[in-house]
């Protein structure tokens, strides 16, 4: 079975890429999908030569085509400087049996919506929520497509992967130091993140949607949450139906997904396009793929542009592994790829992980990918690599 692993460029730098092929390929790795536009982070790397830890702002981490873009331009890694960390593991992967894919969250970049606060996402109140740029925005649009065709444009990778090019979900993804002291449950998240920037409103009016009636029943919903009047775990579902204007308005922004997609896929020429399905956070804190719609995504309508989906299954349970894949597939016309996270906190055996592979594999996974290269410890590494072997 194929088999992929998540990768950030700074720990295959550090080790060599020619020496990182050669230990992935050992392994029985196929694809490395590497990060090559990524959110700020910072990550622990226990068996990198050169540093135990990295810490970057959203960036990118090559040297882009700077003539094709807009008002909206990449934003160089600082630690990367003027080197090019794509063309140095592209260059080092030449000619290895491991292909290389690219692997981005598009518009999930707070530098970008703090520089660019016009073209954020916008809550019901008129907040621009700086963590992630609104697909709905021209700008936006034209960002992810020119990014996405140089990517493509480079000739390196088999696929061009994506998370989180959509219109992500409630309050984000972290923070430093966030201060929530107070339960917003799912359909507070929810209504928080929807986002009511003028192009979202034009796109809402445009489909026949009374907009005003849709942001104060929002709003209203998110108030009766703070004061205490309607509680945490209110069904999303039930309350939606209880409001119509606000589903909606959330409905309408399928097609200008829809839409979206069909130009990345269209800019890629002969390289494949695939998406991520990410809902929440690991274990219990996440949603399974059929809460995609809460990201504005129509499986459905996507498929015909996809050449996979990737269904990030970040749950210790292998029952949860099973049912993500399962209704992926069910969903989602395309080969159905599961990401499977090797380590804490959901994978701390090998015993563990061959029961999550195994899951994902009986769910009928057509490929699989490994969470990740540097930011595991080495035995980890190894319990990857026995467990490919003992499924074939």
């Amino acid at each position: 079975m194929n088999a992929a692993i998540w990768a950030h460029p700074w720990d295959l730098v550090d080790e060599g890429p020619e020496r990182a092929a050669e230990r992935l390929a050992t392994l029985g790795i196929d694809e490395v999908n590497l990060a090559t536009t990524m959110h700020s982070v910072q990550t622990l790397n226990p068996h990198n030569p050169e540093r135990k830890t990295f810490f970057a702002d959203a960036s990118e981490y090559f040297q882009p085509d700077w003539d094709r873009y807009g008002e909206i331009t990449p934003d160089v890694n600082e630690t990367m400087g003027d080197d090019d960390w794509l063309a140095e593991i592209a260059a080092g992967f030449e000619g290895t049996p491991v292909d290389l894919n690219s692997w981005g969250a598009t518009f999930h970049s707070s530098r970008q919506g703090q520089r660019h606060p016009d073209a954020t996402l916008t809550s019901p109140f008129g907040d621009s929520l700086v963590f992630g740029l609104c697909p709905s925005h021209p700008d936006v649009q034209e960002f992810g497509v020119e990014l996405t065709g140089d990517l493509g444009d480079r000739g390196v990778f088999e696929t061009v992967e994506m998370e989180l090019a959509d219109y992500q979900y409630g309050t984000g993804y972290g923070w430093h130091h966030q201060e929530f002291f107070h339960r917003l449950g799912r359909l507070g998240e929810f209504l928080f993140g929807l986002c009511f920037c003028e192009h979202c409103q034009d796109n809402a009016r445009a489909a026949g949607v009374d907009v005003e009636r849709a942001r104060q029943s929002a709003r209203a919903g998110l108030t009766d949450r703070f004061e205490g009047r309607l509680a945490h775990d209110t069904d999303v579902g039930g309350w939606l139906m209880e409001h119509p204007e606000v589903f909606a308005y959330a409905d309408a922004r399928r097609e200008t997904l829809t839409e979206l997609f069909g130009a990345f896929d269209d800019v890629l020429g002969d390289t494949d396009f695939g998406y991520y399905f990410k809902m929440g956070g690991l274990g219990d804190d996440r949603m399974g793929v059929e809460h995609s719609w809460k990201h504005g995504l129509d499986l459905a309508g996507m498929s015909q542009y996809m050449d996979e989906a990737t269904v990030l299954a970040y749950h210790s349970d292998p029952t949860v592994v099973r049912d993500d894949v399962h209704t992926t597939r069910s969903l989602v016309d395309a080969p159905v790829r599961a990401g499977i996270l090797a380590g804490d906190p959901i994978v701390h055996s090998r015993a563990q992980l061959r029961e999550q592979v195994e899951a994902a594999v009986d769910a009928g996974a057509d490929s699989l990918s490994f969470y990740g290269y540097g930011v595991v410890p080495e035995r980890n590494l190894e319990w990857i690599g026995d467990v490919l072997v003992t499924i074939g």
